[in-house]
């Protein structure tokens, strides 16, 4: 059976295996790099043989390298606890403090990937952490070193003399130092469990050492297929089995690449071939990659997810359900997997790939249980925050009750209630109590999340599938996890682990689980990742995340070996990333037909937005078609704003008269106030939302601290401070003697507003509560050094709500109306036999004004809020107290150089808001009052929006008006 060089790599290898073994075939071992090629290659080759026959021995590598040892291969937390048991040991003999896991966890990720590399690449780590102190020393050292590697040492240890010695670098060699050590000491100690790591088990393959060197003898014939680059301890023990005769090789290659000596996507192929010796049973004679009739289509998307939503578009071009199996979507990036399945709903969609855990409903559940746990552990009281019991009544697969999340939804956002007790939420019901029990040791709380996750499977009958699947497996792990903790828990002599490091440890093992999906593996449209590609080919594909950084990836495994060091050794460096990247995708090529190359163009805080090197390289390098489609056009729906205008009839004017209308108790009347009275000049239809309507803002969250909360504390400070000089003189002793008291008065103030624990100490506070406490206690500090300097005064009245509501009398067709004013008055005082209505702002409010026009003009430059406020409070004092001459003044907190008085100021005058100047500004603001409540109750004069968008910004309807 003659295979063709056109056809598919694992149609090739059936025919060949089956003119090679034919029916001994049952007795060869055929090794993949992964799992996926398995089913292909079943399939051809029960195509090709056209009868019935018994199938070879099919592994992975991993599969293959673990019949070689009875140890077993150890977790990764066994790892990281044996890892810490010997370097803390290593301490001990030192005479140093030993670290903590928490603290030693990131430096233990880096430390096992450093010994794995010096076990797969066969380095002696003796020699690899060994201290160079001289050329002449390394040369005698490391006497079979050549040229180019005695300099790479010889570069970095020159930056570690005595004199040039920085604490980092001796930090470093103090590390460097304990390496060899602890690499001997980790391995010993895992091999007295009958434990090693996968890295060692190859190694001491290669080395002849704890291996059943003879455990290829149970096949007739081992065959590794499509493998590319290869540690050095795979390429000794391949080179010696194929010199015995007892495997042989099948390199999937393309001479496009192969015979290009600087190609780097053939660089390990070259290498395997060329150097170690190996030999391929199939010729690399053809080029199949510089073919014209070979179609690019490259596309530029607009934004990383955009990438996914594209696909219809490209697809759309060929309707055809033929062929199944012949188109496939490579995703360089796998977290575009989302985007895809959202965007395509092809019932024959086949994906390898598996639904990310940490992209589910489910991982977000158990990222609240663990959010929950870490405050509840870590606080160490009977109390949570609102915010994650906020999240766990809200969320759906939690399924709390209506009326409790009604009830508990009311206290955060009416009640302001920042704090819940834990046994007062465990009563809710079966779920709280298992979320809102207290931390005990690491595997009593990885099987108190397993068990809750088995309860909401059980009762929340709404999980689709895939969240059952995805509860089930993250259970799975989770006994796993719960069981390496266990022998710790029952071990006195083991680490103390802090309750955050063991919920990091969880999160950590769940966020890397996927589940597969349901589907015929060799039907339909193949949507895959890179790596699952190995070996597999398709006449049509569409390569998604084709972007520089992505394809190939640049990223660097943090290592504690330099670059110097690892070439020297022959450890793997970024060139052998981007030559591993660049033979993935130029093997996508070899029977790819029309292939459509998809990156992001948008540049993004992390997506990256150039095209991948590889687009140029390939239009450089042949004679393919190119067509770039610049841009991915979205349809956008652009839907005319039309002006909202309130016509006042019905309802509507039923509801505006009400402020018309008289009651014998006053403080049951409707009232217009300072602000409802900017809001109808600023804009007529605010008013009528908020005023006529009733429609009430979005409630603040207890802890959302905003200009008006600073502003509320503020006033309540300042009440609280002179509420016990009222009638009496104030002097500029009696607020000095009195300043003792104001850090109590903040903390009061602040703990009323936001519904805090009054006996809360102020380093339990959160830093922003921290800072803003001091801002309230500089501003009032501020307004008190003021006082100090006009004293003495007497403060006649301090905020009182309603109790200033006067009638204010104006025409309306042709009859007299009335309607009630209302105005809070922050403060009345006396101070040389004058009257003052004094308003706190600490805002970035004026005392200039333009004039009098300017408070009713549409201008936001010629407005003045604070102005129009404050005399409308004096205008509502004078009419309730039947007094004139009162004048308005204005605390602008931040700055008191300019005074409290307002002015006008231009070139050829500077005039204040004071004696005969204020009495013509008070008689001008009343005349002006009447025409605009005139207007506001005009049956003829609808509310309509402000063409001011600038008044739009801080408003809180905008989102209705969609302005």
């Amino acid at each position: 059976m003659n295979s063709k060089s056109t056809d598919k790599f694992l149609q090739r290898l059936a025919s060949d295996l089956l003119d090679r073994f034919g029916n001994d075939l049952q007795h060869v071992a055929i090794v993949f790099n992964n799992k996926r090629p398995q089913l292909f290659l079943k399939k051809y080759l029960a195509e090709i043989s056209g009868k019935p026959i018994w199938s070879p021995h099919f592994l992975t590598i991993q599969q293959f390298f673990a019949e070689s040892t009875s140890k077993v291969c150890a977790s990764q937390l066994k790892q990281f606890f044996v890892l810490l048991s010997e370097y803390n040991q290593l301490l001990a003999k030192e005479g140093k403090e030993q670290v903590s896991a928490d603290v030693f966890y990131p430096l233990a990720e880096i430390i096992v990937s450093d010994f794995s590399q010096i076990d797969y690449y066969m380095a002696n780590p003796d020699k690899v952490f060994s201290l160079i102190g001289s050329i002449a020393e390394l040369e005698q050292q490391f006497p079979n070193f050549d040229k180019e590697q005695l300099e790479f040492m010889e570069s970095f240890w020159a930056s570690f003399s005595q004199e040039r010695q920085s604490k980092i670098q001796e930090k470093f060699i103090e590390m460097w130092h304990r390496m060899p050590h602890l690499y001997i000491n980790f391995h010993k100690k895992l091999a007295e469990q009958n434990l090693v790591t996968s890295a060692r088990m190859y190694r001491n393959l290669a080395e002849g050492i704890d291996s059943e060197s003879n455990f290829l003898k149970k096949f007739k014939h081992v065959v590794f297929a499509g493998f590319n680059a290869l540690s050095k301890a795979e390429e000794i023990l391949f080179k010696s089995w194929q010199d015995q005769g007892l495997c042989s090789f099948y390199f999937d290659a393309d001479e496009h690449y192969f015979s290009d000596s600087i190609q780097e996507a053939g660089h390990f192929i070259r290498r395997n071939i060329n150097t170690i010796g190996l030999q391929n049973q199939f010729k690399i004679e053809e080029n199949r990659i510089n073919q014209p009739e070979k179609e690019f289509t490259i596309v530029q998307a607009m934004g990383q997810v955009a990438q996914g939503k594209i696909l219809k578009q490209v697809l759309a071009a060929d309707e055809s359900k033929d062929n199944a199996g012949s188109k496939a979507i490579i995703l360089a990036d796998e977290g575009l997997l989302l985007p895809v399945l959202q965007t395509l709903d092809d019932e024959n969609l086949n994906i390898t790939m598996g639904y990310p855990f940490e992209q589910s409903a489910v991982f977000g559940i158990c990222d609240l249980w663990l959010k929950i746990q870490d405050e509840i552990a870590s606080s160490g009281k009977n109390i949570i925050s609102y915010p994650h019991v906020l999240s766990f009544i809200l969320n759906p697969l939690i399924g709390v009750s209506v009326e409790n999340r009604s009830r508990i939804h009311k206290e955060i956002i009416s009640d302001k209630k920042a704090w819940f007790n834990l046994e007062e939420l465990k009563k809710l019901d079966k779920t709280a109590e298992m979320v809102f029990s207290r931390y005990e040791n690491p595997a009593q709380s990885i099987r108190n999340l397993g068990s809750f996750l088995l309860f909401i499977s059980k009762e929340i009958v709404e999980l689709r599938k895939l969240e059952s699947l995805l509860i089930a497996e993250a259970v799975k792990n989770l006994n796993i996890l719960s069981d390496s903790f266990e022998d710790l828990v029952n071990n006195p002599t083991g680490p103390e682990l802090k309750a955050s490091f063991v919920f990091k440890l969880i999160r950590r093992a769940l966020s890397g689980l996927s589940v597969p999906f349901d589907g015929e593996p060799l039907v339909g449209l193949q949507v895959m990742g890179l790596l699952e590609s190995r070996c597999l080919d398709f006449d049509e594909l569409v390569v998604l995340g084709m972007n520089e950084g992505v394809l190939p990836k640049v990223s660097i495994t943090p290592s504690f070996i330099p670059d110097n060091v690892r070439r020297a050794f022959g450890l793997p460096v970024l060139e052998n990333q981007n030559s591993i990247f660049a033979y993935f995708f130029y093997r996508l090529l070899h029977c790819g037909k029309k292939i459509t190359l998809i990156y992001n163009g948008v540049a993004g805080d992390t997506a990256p937005s150039e095209a991948s090197r590889f687009i140029k390289q390939l239009e450089f390098e042949t004679s393919c078609k190119f067509n770039y489609v610049l841009q991915q056009n979205q349809p956008i729906e652009n839907a005319l704003k039309q002006e909202i205008i309130v016509e006042k009839d019905g309802l509507v004017l039923e509801k505006l008269r009400k402020y018309l209308q008289r009651n014998p108790d006053a403080k049951y009347e409707n009232k217009i106030s300072a602000s409802g009275f900017n809001d109808y000049l600023l804009c007529p239809l605010k008013f009528f939302y908020a005023k006529v309507a009733k429609l009430k803002k979005p409630e603040e969250l207890p802890d959302h601290i905003g200009a008006n909360t600073v502003g509320n504390m503020l006033h309540s400070v300042m009440d609280h401070f002179y509420q016990d000089s009222i009638g009496m003189e104030v002097s500029a002793e009696y607020i000095e003697l009195r300043k003792r008291l104001l850090p109590k008065m903040c903390q009061d103030s602040m703990s009323e507003e936001l519904n805090l624990n009054p006996n809360l100490d102020k380093l339990e506070l959160s830093a922003l509560q921290q800072i803003i406490l001091k801002v309230i206690e500089q501003y009032a500090l501020k307004i008190l050094e003021h006082d100090a300097s006009i004293a003495p005064f007497v403060i006649k009245e301090l905020e009182h709500k309603d109790k200033y509501a006067p009638l204010f009398s104006f025409e309306l067709d042709g009859k007299e109306e009335q309607v009630r004013l209302m105005g809070i008055i922050d403060r009345v005082d006396t101070i040389n036999g004058k009257t003052r209505i004094v308003d706190y702002k600490t805002g970035k409010d004026s005392l200039a004004f333009k004039d009098f026009e300017g408070l009713f003009s549409d201008d936001d430059k010629s407005q003045n809020k604070a102005l129009l406020q404050t005399l409308f409070y004096t205008l509502v004092y004078e009419k309730c107290n039947n007094v004139q001459g009162v004048e308005p003044h204005l605390y602008t907190v931040k700055d008191f150089s300019k005074g409290t008085i307002f002015n006008k100021k231009s070139k050829s005058e500077h005039i204040e808001l004071i004696d005969e100047n204020l009495i013509e500004f008070k008689s001008k603001l009343e005349l002006k009052m009447k025409e605009k409540f005139t207007e506001l109750f005009n049956p003829e004069v609808p509310f309509r929006q402000t063409d001011n968008l600038n008044a739009c910004t801080y408003c809180d309807f905008k989102g209705i008006c969609q302005r």
